[in-house]
């Protein structure tokens, strides 16, 4: 075999190849020189077709239709239909109801009909139909049962033969406790206005209840305004009855510390000593004092015993009230325990009686279907209850119960930590 060592002769008409590789394209000429002298790139061809795909390539994805959602903008809308939550009235109502204050919570309740006319608000309705029934004013309640097939179209509450009457009270309206709930995050801004709500009311003479369970946060500013009005109304001779005040206390006690001198600190401690006072705790209070003074190297505050809320004597009429019986456990179903009456002044029995219950229980039912008023004092001890069942992992229901006491349950925050509704 013999190989040419001589170059192959141009214009031999077979194109170079290169190994392996496909045959190359031909070199674009170059631009044409303008009169400038300057160069400027030849414009592509207006209808040159597009460059094939290359062979195994996947095709390329098709543009988004201009209808296509945008996932990034979408929400989810949850609305709140349980009917957990109260409106200024039904709560002013609840409040005046569980203070045995029954017509003025009806008088109140009655006349913001008219403005939630079209709304279909179910809460506001059953309360006022309760609060008739227990006031025994049929005529109201026929009046109001036609006004309810007008607003709902349906039937109305039907009314109960020989249930029970509520205790009512010849004091006037202006003269019932007042009720004052704390918000969760209190800053200066919102302490503020809950402040002078708690001194007007005080300066009226009306007796307040303070409540402190759901405050989550509290900055100093928010301590120091709090302080400023609870002493102000302890001048005038007011006390101040405290709900949650255990929950103000852990919150405090959080913010400080003995031995660190920091002047934003002194307002926590101030109110703390404050509202373990209102405790009735002396010696807690006065081991507190001392810890302050050693702090802030200042005279320990004394004790004094009438910022000691005391609760009054109950009234004559208040024994109207049905009294709260022994619960029972139902014949029917040995999961439910029945309670019945008024449940007033912290109803300690019913709470322990319940508290038994549970104990041998692990989703029991409570059954308040004949339970006509729940006070204050007894939802606070119903709170501390619900919360220790919890903790056990209790699983409890407040079952039957009427359109008040349930409102007082939820307004106390109860209806967080167990179902209340159904039968």
């Amino acid at each position: 075999m013999v190989f040419s060592f001589f170059k192959k002769k141009e214009g031999d008409g077979k194109p170079e190849t290169q190994p392996g590789g496909p045959v190359t394209s031909p070199r674009a000429p170059a631009p044409a020189p303008v009169a400038d002298g300057n160069t400027r790139p030849a414009p592509a061809a207006a209808n040159a077709a597009p460059a094939p795909a290359a062979k195994g390539a996947a095709p390329a994805p098709a543009a988004p239709e201009s209808s296509s959602y945008n996932l990034q903008e979408l929400t989810i809308e949850v609305e709140d239909s349980s009917g957990a939550h109260l409106n200024e009235a039904e709560e002013e109502a609840v409040v005046l109801y569980a203070n045995g204050q029954t017509a003025a919570a009806a008088t109140s309740l009655r006349g913001t009909l008219q403005a939630i006319s079209g709304q279909r608000r179910v809460e506001t309705w059953a309360m006022l139909f309760e609060l008739y029934q227990q006031l025994n004013k049929r005529a109201d309640f026929d009046e109001l049962a036609l006004l309810y097939v007008v607003e709902f179209e349906s039937t109305p509450p039907l009314w109960r033969e020989g249930g029970p009457v509520a205790a009512t009270s010849s004091a006037p309206a202006a003269a019932s406790a007042g009720y004052i709930a704390l918000p969760a995050q209190m800053n200066g801004d919102n302490t503020s206005k809950e402040v002078d709500r708690l001194v007007k009311t005080c300066k009226s003479g009306t007796p307040v209840k303070l409540d402190m369970a759901k405050v989550t946060a509290i900055d100093s500013m928010a301590a120091a305004e709090l302080l400023f009005g609870w002493q102000s109304v302890r001048k005038v001779g007011s006390v101040v009855q405290i709900v949650g005040a255990d929950n103000m206390i852990k919150l405090l006690s959080a913010r400080i510390e003995p031995g660190r001198t920091a002047p934003a600190e002194a307002p926590y401690w101030l109110l703390l000593l404050e509202t373990t006072q209102a405790t009735g705790n002396q010696d807690a209070f006065e081991n507190l004092a001392i810890d302050y003074a050693v702090t802030y190297e200042v005279s320990p505050p004394s004790w004094d015993g009438s910022a000691v809320f005391t609760a009054p004597a109950p009234k004559a009429a208040a024994a109207k009230s049905p009294q709260a019986a022994t619960p029972t456990p139902s014949t029917h179903s040995p999961d439910r325990l029945v309670l019945s009456g008024a449940l007033l002044q912290g109803a300690a029995a019913q709470m322990q009686s319940i508290r038994d219950f549970a104990s041998q229980q692990t989703k029991p039912v409570l059954d308040f279907r004949d339970v006509t008023r729940v006070d204050f004092e007894t939802a606070g001890q119903m709170l501390n209850l619900a919360m220790e069942l919890v903790q056990k992992g209790v699983v409890v229901r407040i079952a039957a119960a009427n359109a008040l006491v349930a409102g007082m349950l939820r307004l106390m925050g109860i209806g967080d930590l167990v179902e209340i509704g159904g039968n």
